[in-house]
């Protein structure tokens, strides 16, 4: 070591050769670690953002596809509401197969299948949902078996309106159970984007 030292302070050029190459691997390894720490913390943020991207778009599209499905079943029971008001028994059938038939185009033939990546991200029970539509159905199926005939007496009619009017409440009930079900899971979504957004 002492003779390394000897030809160090006799040589300086070997010296400074010695010295300069010492920092410059030092400075070239500490900005490899640098530029290899910034480029793993960038690629956790790409990832990160991909990830939030991906789940909003989810939430958005499993939005859009209940409410969409809420409206309808919502529109339909005003529909109802207003012809049981006017009295108008003819067209009630044909307002809820109208209703039915869009219901059933809609679930066989839908726009997209990405309101089901929700599940991806949240643990949403669809049994409730399933449970609130196949009742929501069975009642709108026995207010279409409720027919209208030309031959029906005054008493007739008023006892299958008053029958369609009972069922209809059924009908409401279990579309607000819905809609606030579904509300219960948009408020914890809406929660957690909140606390990423902030």
């Amino acid at each position: 070591m002492e003779k390394f030292f000897k030809i160090l302070q006799d040589n300086s050029e070997v010296a400074t050769f010695l010295i300069a190459t010492s920092f410059t691997a030092i400075g070239f390894i500490l900005k490899t670690l640098i530029d290899t720490l910034l480029e793993n913390r960038k690629y956790k943020n790409d990832v990160k953002k991909q990830f939030w991207t991906e789940k909003l778009a989810a939430a958005k599209k499993t939005s859009e596809f209940y409410y969409e499905h809420l409206e309808l079943i919502g529109l339909m029971i005003h529909q109802i509401d207003i012809q049981l008001e006017q009295g108008i028994s003819e067209a009630l059938n044909e307002s809820i197969q109208s209703t039915i038939n869009k219901l059933s185009e809609r679930n066989t033939n839908p726009k997209s299948f990405e309101h089901h990546h929700i599940h991806m991200f949240y643990d949403v029970d669809t049994d409730i949902f399933d449970n609130l539509n196949t009742e929501s159905f069975v009642i709108i199926q026995q207010m279409e078996n409720i027919e209208f005939s030309e031959s029906d007496t005054t008493t007739e009619i008023d006892e299958k309106l008053n029958e369609v009017k009972t069922l209809l409440v059924d009908l409401k009930s279990k579309h607000e159970n819905k809609k606030s079900t579904y509300k219960a899971y948009l408020k914890k979504i809406k929660e957690d984007i909140k606390d990423f957004a902030e």
